[in-house]
């Protein structure tokens, strides 16, 4: 099967293969950079079995950190804080 494919919003590049991807829960943020425009992004994808996971590391710095905070506010997202009203 594919790997986590996308496609460019910015020049419509089809089928970019993530540079590198991290679990998040049940799921995958996937970083990627358009191999013709150079613009960076993160896709979020359900896991699926028998699909090819891309490495969870990259030389890519920007590629890396973005990733990284997306899966940061996925997580915040999912799990917010329970502080208890004030009274």
């Amino acid at each position: 099967m594919p790997a986590y494919l996308d496609s460019c919003e910015r020049c419509g590049q089809y089928d970019v293969a993530p540079s590198a991807g991290i679990a998040d829960g049940d799921g995958i943020v996937c970083g990627y950079r358009c191999p013709a425009c150079r613009v960076v992004w993160t896709c979020s994808w359900m896991t699926v079995p028998g699909r090819i996971t891309p490495p969870d590391t990259t030389t890519d710095r920007h590629v890396a950190a973005l990733m990284h905070e997306q899966a940061a506010i996925n997580r915040a997202h999912k799990h917010p804080a329970r502080d208890t009203p004030a009274a």
